[in-house]
Formats: structure tokens, C-alpha cells, sequence
């Protein structure tokens, strides 16, 4: 079942992530024109916060079914991460500061970076510190 609450993570983070890269893409290689694409990219909005949410409840019981408790590990400091990129997203939706929006930005950059490392090396806290 675990393995099953990881996928389901890791495709609702490239689903959380895809406005901004989704966009990205688009200004760079594509040059999409029109209203499909601005209502695909709307659409991708609207369900971020919702996905967010889903994504720290999913994580966080991914993380307690692998490991039967909650414990330093690749994904708890993933998982902490995720919690953090929430919880500075739901301040910019509530001030409405461009200072948790950057910062919104940066840490779902650094968790993207460390949910690759959970993936690919998920026993690295044990490698770096015994």
C-alpha cells in the first residue's frame, strides 16, 4: 500500500509543480496562442491548492505505513519540506505578499529536489550521518 501512497505522491507533485512548468515550457519551446491553453493553465490553478493538501496527508501517511513510525529519513525531510512549501503558499493566498510567493517558489523547487534524492536514494540520511 505504500508503494501505491509514493506514486500517487509523486504524480500529484509533478501535477502541483506543472503551472509553473507547464508555462515554462511553453515561453520557451512551444508558443501556444489561444484560449485552450490559457484555460488548461487556469485549470491547472484551481486544482493546486486542493492537490497540495492531498499531497501532505498522502506523504505523511505514505511515510508512516513505510517506516511504521515517524523517524528521520530522506522522506520525512521531503515530507517536511512539502509542509513547509504549503504552508508558505497558503500565507502568500492569504496576505497576498510577493515575499511567500518567492519563497513559495523556491521551496517547491528545493522539495522537488528532495523528493528525487527520497526516490533515488532514500537511505541518505544513514549514509551521511551512520
Amino acid at each position: 500500500m505504500y508503494k501505491i501512497l509514493g506514486l500517487i505522491s509523486a504524480t500529484l507533485l509533478v501535477v502541483i509543480t506543472s503551472p509553473y512548468w507547464v508555462r515554462r515550457l511553453n515561453q520557451w519551446i512551444f508558443h501556444i496562442k489561444g484560449k485552450g491553453f490559457t484555460d488548461f493553465v487556469k485549470t491547472l490553478r484551481k486544482i493546486h491548492k486542493p492537490l497540495g493538501i492531498a499531497l501532505v496527508l498522502i506523504a505523511l501517511y505514505h511515510g508512516y505505513l513505510a517506516l511504521g513510525t515517524l523517524r528521520l529519513h530522506t522522506g520525512s525531510i521531503a515530507w517536511g519540506l512539502v509542509l513547509v512549501t504549503a504552508i508558505l503558499g497558503a500565507l502568500f493566498y492569504k496576505k497576498k505578499k510577493a515575499v511567500y510567493f518567492t519563497w513559495h517558489k523556491r521551496m517547491a523547487l528545493i522539495t522537488v529536489l528532495f523528493v528525487l534524492l527520497h526516490l533515488f536514494v532514500p537511505n541518505a540520511v544513514y549514509y551521511l550521518f551512520g
